[in-house]
């Protein structure tokens, strides 16, 4: 069928609870959790995005679970994304799960654009979830290859709205660039004679930076004005205090600390 036919489809199912091995958590059942289902307009870049806004008394963060201290630190990660959310449903920012949609149907080819608008999601919401047409979804039953890809697949059954779940990636990634192995940390400072008396702050020190990295390289993406958090600005301007090095004497040094090297340096016994 048609992308647009598949994805009214799909929205169908969604509302009803047609989908064998559901994701998604039921919202007609609990009065506390609500979902709003966004086109492409909302969110460029993508088919569909289902938010789901899981509605609590408490106001503590509460890390009762792997997937509760991911969701948290995705808030931090991505917080302008949220926020902008946030306040227009005029909810809490750690009620709000995003689930970006792709949508394929049998007229669309799977070439490599697909693993591009992936990672796009991943990029953008920390997961991607992929809807697969009738005769995608048969293949993907028999070529298993597809099943790596990072996204939850559902595919199409074929009959009235019903889907199924034919593989789950449920790992929510909340760091886009790279993760700051603390461990790691701990053994260059060791190794380069620094100790690890100050570990944790110098840790947190670079977990700030890599936060502030990920915003810019998300304006860039997107295009999109940065907003900095009171404590990220104030973290900032004490940046501006220290003595930076500079890269033409750092350059200048790796020269000359390489210019009489002989080959010998380089042969381990």
């Amino acid at each position: 069928m048609k992308e647009k036919d598949l994805k009214s489809v799909f929205i169908s199912s969604i509302l009803s609870g047609h989908i064998k091995n559901n994701i998604f958590p039921r919202t007609s059942f609990n009065k506390y959790h609500e979902m709003k289902i966004k086109e492409e307009g909302y969110f460029r870049n993508f088919d569909l995005v289902i938010a789901i806004i899981e509605r609590r008394d408490s106001s503590t963060a509460k890390y009762y679970s792997i997937e509760a201290f991911d969701n948290y630190n995705n808030i931090l990660m991505r917080d302008s994304l949220l926020k902008q959310f946030a306040r227009r449903e005029r909810c809490r920012i750690d009620w709000i799960r995003f689930y970006p949609i792709e949508i394929k149907s049998d007229n669309d080819v799977l070439d490599r654009r697909l693993t591009n608008q992936i990672l796009n999601a991943i990029l953008t919401f920390g997961r991607s979830i992929l809807i697969l047409d009738e005769h995608h979804s048969r293949r993907i039953k028999t070529n298993r290859g597809l099943r790596l890809l990072p996204a939850t697949i559902i595919g199409y059954t074929g009959k009235d709205d019903n889907f199924e779940v034919l593989s789950v990636f449920d790992r929510l990634v909340t760091n886009g660039i790279f993760n700051i192995s603390k461990r790691r940390l701990a053994r260059l400072l060791i190794d380069n004679g620094m100790g690890y008396s100050k570990g944790d702050k110098i840790y947190r020190c670079l977990s700030h930076i890599h936060r502030i990295n990920q915003k810019l390289a998300f304006s860039e993406f997107y295009h999109e004005e940065v907003k900095f958090e009171k404590h990220e600005i104030e973290f900032i301007r004490k940046l501006m205090d220290i003595d930076t090095f500079s890269d033409k004497k750092q350059l200048k040094d790796l020269i000359q600390e390489t210019t009489n090297s002989k080959i010998t340096d380089y042969i381990y016994l």
